[in-house]
């Protein structure tokens, strides 16, 4: 898993997102972050602001163990859409935790005007 510059990171997990007017829908999770997650999907039809519940198998084997998050299409693209997610349930929480390590916290990013007077 790379990490991206917004602390989310690349991730490949299959997933099935349920759309109560689309049905459902196969895609891969590609980017997963605290409070969102990029799915990637071969159609983009779910309407932002759509209601979505996301289930994944967070590892390998048999769904026994299988995630389900629910959230809102925040954006789309012709590769998929982002999901703003609703607050997880604890194992979900803590599956993103443990895949998401800590930042650390970068500068605060001078103006222009406080670089001139250095």
């Amino acid at each position: 898993m790379e990490q991206t510059r917004s602390g989310r990171k690349a991730i490949s997990l299959d997933a099935v997102i349920g759309c109560a007017r689309f049905g459902l829908i196969r895609g891969r999770i590609i980017e997963l972050g605290l409070n969102s997650i990029y799915v990637k999907a071969a159609t983009s039809i779910v309407p932002i602001g759509a209601a979505v519940t996301v289930t994944f198998q967070p590892g390998d084997g048999v769904c026994s163990d299988c995630l389900s998050v629910k959230g809102r299409v925040s954006h789309q693209s012709p590769q998929g859409f982002g999901v703003e997610l609703d607050s997880p349930d604890p194992k979900c929480r803590e599956f993103l935790r443990r895949n998401l390590p800590v930042l650390p916290r970068r500068a605060r990013v001078k103006t222009a005007a406080e670089l001139r007077a250095i």
